[in-house]
């Protein structure tokens, strides 16, 4: 799974969390900004694991706390497949 893919997934999951439409979800903006917080951010990551098919750690979201940031992380987690 490329970056990019990843990223489209991530974006779809905020906008169903946020309310916020997609095209106002910037790649390198902060996950908190988008007005997600620790509970909204796991459930976020919870549907990503499910679609992208990996186990994925809630701290992910500090450790990695923009879209570009994470999606390349995770990217390089899931390969090319």
């Amino acid at each position: 799974m490329t970056k990019e893919q990843v990223i489209n997934i991530l974006k779809e999951e905020i906008s169903r969390e946020s309310g916020l439409p997609i095209t106002e979800i910037a790649d390198h903006a902060d996950f908190f900004s988008l007005g997600l917080d620790s509970i909204s951010s796991v459930y976020v990551l919870d549907r990503l694991e499910k679609k992208i098919r990996l186990e994925l750690n809630p701290i992910y979201f500090w450790d990695y706390p923009t879209g570009e940031s994470l999606s390349a992380f995770l990217a390089t987690k899931k390969g090319d497949d």
